[in-house]
């Protein structure tokens, strides 16, 4: 793949982490905390460990 630029491997990411989050949960379609998932990006973990970790913890609690 020819050089990406930080928009286009955050964008990459966050993709990637969205699928796997909702391969894994599918109620979470459409209701991800993009928040977390920078935070999870910006400190490097890796997209599987992400997902996992966001969906251990809790997070996406929608009390609406």
């Amino acid at each position: 793949m020819k050089h990406q630029t930080k928009a286009q491997r955050q964008a990459r990411y966050l993709t990637e982490f969205n699928d796997a989050v909702i391969a894994l949960d599918p109620s979470k379609s459409g209701r991800i905390d993009w928040p977390t998932a920078l935070h999870f990006y910006f400190t490097g973990v890796p997209v599987a460990d992400a997902a996992a970790r966001y969906l251990d913890n809790g997070a996406n609690e929608v009390t609406a």
